[in-house]
């Protein structure tokens, strides 16, 4: 296959270079990297008004893995300098440090390694090593551009329908947008987003952006050819992303406007609630915005919010999560097991085992990492706040950043009650959220060659 590079490159990496590369590991490390730079420039006198070396890499974790949780108000006791850094490294974990990159090589013309060739395929979860590096810049045009729309209407709206200045709608209107489409969940009123819960155009923009962040590149590339007629028929990834995630935010929707009909959403008209219970379903796709205060739901919407958090966005999007192809992919192997058929079909194609393989294990890796957290975070808790402790967990391995809230500020995370132990759980359960479960293991697990020898085959009892 030809890249616009000029560079001839196979389409398939052999064992023996991709073990030489590993690029778990090397992704890992920069992500660290990342974090670790963030956490000293937060840490500088001028960055805050008084921020320890915990809050500060929670801080820098929770912007670089775009999760939203945070132990100090973000307009308050960040200076204009520390709330820079939070940007900046939203927009670096949004993106990923490699598509930057490689977006930055293809600005100046020089073509980028087999080495970065694999990190890039590893970071965005693209299906080929073909065109990267355009892949890359086109990953880049699309962020500045849905970033850049995003950012002057709310601009114009802060300034002319909530009467802000224009420096202050500026300011706001940009670090909105990009938070949102990068799914981050930060914000720069102390409130997030509840003063804005009965107005339809931030309502309405808000999720806008961070769904279309979520779908991920693949699809949002795909559904651009398919518009420019470049391609005959939209693929079946992307359709498989659009179908489960119109039926994870319709049905939320449905579910949180039943249960909190007369809790939260009480005192709102029908229009606000419908919006609102809009808002509140998508949400947890990974973004951590709010309308309406997380806290003051009812347990049962609490567990409705935990399982959309789980399930996160979409392969190669902004956001974490197990993903939406993951959970469809399991499904529909639990249907062919029940059904007792060969292969699984969707959408009339048949899915390649290795892809079943892969989904299900990402469920069962996600799984026991959000159960290792929460149990972590009781113990470490005494044993006091389960259903905070379980939602703060769901929540940083999502990398969403909704919370039920601290009991000291109404404007903090539950994360910010925590101990320093506790603190250091959430950073290592967002970390697995944003990296990947599966990257993370292949960079902890060492790599053996496949024997010729194969053991004989047994039979286990299941079920």
């Amino acid at each position: 296959m030809n890249d616009s590079s000029g560079s001839n490159l196979p389409s398939k990496i052999t064992v023996s270079q991709r073990s030489a590369v590993n690029p778990g590991k090397l992704l890992a490390l920069g992500y660290v990297i990342v974090i670790a730079v963030g956490t000293g420039l937060l840490s500088l006198p001028f960055a805050s008004h008084g921020c320890s070396l915990i809050d500060a890499l929670f801080t820098a974790t929770s912007a670089t893995c775009v999760t939203g949780l945070i132990v100090k108000v973000t307009p308050h006791d960040f200076t204009l300098f520390g709330q820079i850094v939070i940007l900046i490294l939203i927009q670096i974990g949004g993106l990923g440090y490699m598509t930057l990159s490689s977006a930055l090589f293809f600005l100046l013309g020089r073509r980028i390694s087999l080495r970065q060739r694999i990190l890039m395929k590893e970071s965005i979860n693209f299906l080929s090593y073909g065109n990267l590096r355009r892949f890359a810049f086109m990953i880049f045009k699309v962020t500045m551009m849905f970033e850049a729309a995003g950012a002057v209407i709310l601009i114009f709206w802060f300034r002319f329908r909530h009467g802000m200045a224009w420096d202050g709608a500026i300011y706001h209107g940009i670090f909105q947008s990009v938070s949102a489409f990068c799914n981050a969940g930060f914000s720069t009123f102390p409130d997030n987003l509840a003063r804005f819960k009965a107005d339809p155009l931030v309502g309405l923009l808000i999720p806008a952006l961070f769904i279309i962040g979520g779908l991920g590149f693949i699809v949002i590339s795909d559904e651009w050819k398919h518009m420019r007629r470049e391609t005959l028929r939209i693929a079946t990834h992307t359709r498989l992303v659009l179908t489960t995630t119109a039926v994870l935010i319709i049905g939320g929707t449905l579910l949180i406007l039943i249960t909190e009909f007369t809790g939260v959403l009480g005192d709102l008209s029908w229009p606000a609630k419908i919006l609102n219970a809009f808002f509140t379903a998508a949400t947890p796709r990974t973004a951590g915005f709010n309308l309406a205060g997380v806290g003051g739901m009812r347990v049962y919407t609490l567990l409705i919010l935990m399982l959309l958090m789980f399930i996160g966005a979409s392969p190669g999007g902004t956001g974490g999560g197990i993903k939406t192809t993951s959970v469809a992919l399991a499904f529909a192997e639990i249907g062919r097991v029940l059904r007792r058929r060969g292969d699984v079909v969707m959408m009339r194609r048949t899915i390649k085992p290795e892809q079943i393989h892969r989904a299900t294990t990402l469920v069962i890796l996600g799984g026991f990492v959000v159960l290792t957290s929460f149990l972590l975070l009781v113990i470490f808790n005494r044993g006091e706040n389960v259903m905070n402790c379980a939602f703060e967990a769901f929540s940083a391995f999502g990398t969403v950043g909704l919370s039920t809230g601290s009991a000291t500020s109404p404007y903090l995370s539950f994360a910010a009650d925590l101990s320093t132990w506790g603190k250091l759980i959430i950073i290592l359960t967002m970390f697995f959220g944003r990296v990947g479960t599966l990257t993370l293991g292949s960079a902890l697990v060492k790599n053996t060659r496949s024997s010729r020898i194969h053991p004989a085959k047994t039979n286990i009892v299941v079920g």
